[in-house]
């Protein structure tokens, strides 16, 4: 396929493009295989992490954590030193509900997860807004379910039982 492509559009198809601008890296990992990586371009990658770091950050894809996420990540992110960045690299890898019931409590999270400082920094904003937004009689206990839409299965035992109906012959 290359040799039909080489004849059709020339031997420059087959040469190799020189690499005549150096672009940031499109990975979230700050380590360098070279130790002689200026600080200006080690910056510049830095700048590039928070900058995608915050975009998915706030752009999930679930409305409640990008919310959730969002907030606490335009505020310290930019903060953040290079170890705090990998680690959020790491936690935005996850699944969005499994990184939602984490968050909220609904379930325990895996032990990599409780070791990750930026997760656990983020878990307990997430409490604190729980606790500070929502009453203590509107929130699940610890390791429930939140109840998804209405509870009326009340209504069913209150309900009169219907006349029965004739039989038709």
């Amino acid at each position: 396929m290359l040799r039909s492509a080489a004849k059709r559009f020339g031997a420059v198809w087959l040469q190799p493009v020189p690499a005549v601008c150096s672009l940031p890296s499109t990975s979230y990992s700050l380590s360098s295989s070279s130790s002689s990586v200026d600080a200006n371009t080690s910056e510049e990658r830095r700048k590039g992490m928070v900058n995608k770091l915050l975009y998915r950050s706030k752009q999930r894809g679930f409305l409640e954590l990008d919310l959730l996420i969002g907030l606490w990540a335009e505020t310290h992110i930019p903060q953040m030193g290079l170890v705090q960045l990998n680690e959020m690299a790491q936690v935005l890898d996850e699944e969005n509900p499994d990184l939602f019931k984490w968050l909220t409590g609904q379930l325990q999270p895996p032990e990599r997860m409780s070791k990750n400082a930026v997760f656990e920094a983020i878990r307990s904003h997430v409490a604190q807004q729980v606790q500070d937004s929502a009453p203590a009689t509107t929130r699940a206990t610890a390791g429930r379910d939140w109840v998804r839409g209405w509870d009326d299965s009340w209504r069913e035992a209150n309900k009169p039982s219907p006349e029965p109906q004739p039989k038709l012959q």
